[in-house]
């Protein structure tokens, strides 16, 4: 059983190991790239530390490793917003919560070193709550790659998501699963490992075509701003303009944008076009990212307007708001001073009068 105990081992470092290698060789300019090998290595030092032979290693060299696969679940967290989130903004809170998870985690484990596995209030603090914050981040990570699918416009990038959220929520959910269980027993490590080689191994055969396919597929291309309506986007001697110029003018003459939750497939359906045929259109020559940026170039420049209109001043907010097709007042701040720089309410009162 120990044979079976270090197979399953170094076949899951051996698939890590191919992607830390691939994405180092392939995308070690790009911020993504980087992150992606560094997490592969940190997976690896997970499984070198949970070999048996580690307790007769020099404690520094356990105490590294210990770190480095401490490190994976919020450095997996931040790849997934560099990856699938064109704006990505991590707030001090949140590196506050992450500094937090790895100190006590680190922590942990020194007390585990030098007097045994912490109990009582310790293990609730040390061990229990970063495992609870570990998983919190597997959850989120799994909850950003989904939510995103149907509205990413970037194909090779929307392939990527499935696969994404399927190996990499499951490996740092068994992680944190077996911080619960004692893996001591040979048959379960194997299992343990060969899981997380499977889920690599998927990954691995999953995201390879894309990145043959594609080799930008993890590239992060900064948003466009949000145009005024009927602002030209593609050159008259362009083939595609009559589409483009068909879809403009069933979103403007129909307001379709202004119907709240309007999809990519809904606009597909109104404008007589496959779904991957429009979704290619948008991001290929308007240069739109994922549908909502679409939306909002939209619907922000017919609330910018109307809040500046003096017929319109009596009018709420979030009447405008909901008018143009947002579901909530919080995400139409939100999005009208990612393109304005201030909220509606400063907007409205810079109006001329």
């Amino acid at each position: 059983m120990q044979i079976l105990q270090y197979a399953t081992s170094f076949l899951a470092i051996s698939q890590l190991l191919f992607m830390v290698l691939f994405y180092f060789a392939y995308y070690r300019r790009q911020t993504q790239g980087r992150l992606m090998a560094f997490y592969g290595l940190c997976l690896v030092a997970y499984i070198l530390a949970t070999l048996p032979e580690m307790d007769r290693a020099p404690f520094v060299i356990n105490f590294i490793l210990t770190t480095l696969a401490i490190t994976a679940p919020s450095l997996l967290w931040v790849i997934t917003r560099y990856l699938f989130d064109d704006n990505p903004r991590i707030t001090l809170p949140v590196w506050i919560v992450i500094g937090g998870y790895i100190t006590l985690r680190a922590a942990g484990t020194l007390m585990a070193s030098f007097s045994g596995e912490p109990a009582g209030l310790s293990y609730l603090i040390f061990i229990f709550m970063p495992q609870v914050i570990m998983l919190a981040f597997a959850c989120h990570v799994v909850y950003t790659a989904v939510t995103g699918f149907s509205g990413d416009l970037v194909e090779s990038r929307r392939q990527l998501r499935v696969p994404f959220a399927i190996a990499m929520g499951s490996i740092v959910a068994i992680i944190v699963g077996a911080g619960f269980f004692n893996l001591n027993e040979s048959w379960l490590y194997s299992i343990y490992m060969g899981s997380i080689f499977l889920f690599m191994l998927f990954f691995n055969l999953s995201t390879f075509p894309l990145h043959r396919d594609s080799p930008r597929v993890i590239e992060q291309v900064e948003a466009p701003a949000a145009a005024p309506l009927n602002t030209p986007r593609v050159s008259d001697s362009d083939k595609d303009k009559p589409l483009v110029d068909r879809v403009h003018h069933v979103m403007e003459s129909k307001r379709l944008y202004a119907q709240t939750g309007l999809t990519i497939g809904m606009l597909a359906s109104s404008v007589s076009m496959q779904e991957y045929r429009l979704r290619r259109l948008i991001n290929q020559k308007l240069h739109y990212r994922n549908f909502n940026q679409y939306l909002n170039q939209y619907r922000i420049a017919e609330a910018a307007r109307r809040l500046q209109d003096p017929a319109e001043i009596t009018l709420s907010i979030s009447s405008i708001a909901l008018d143009v097709g947002y579901a909530s007042l919080s995400s139409f701040n939100k999005a009208f001073k990612e393109v304005h720089g201030v909220t509606p309410s400063i907007y409205r009162s810079r109006a001329p009068q």
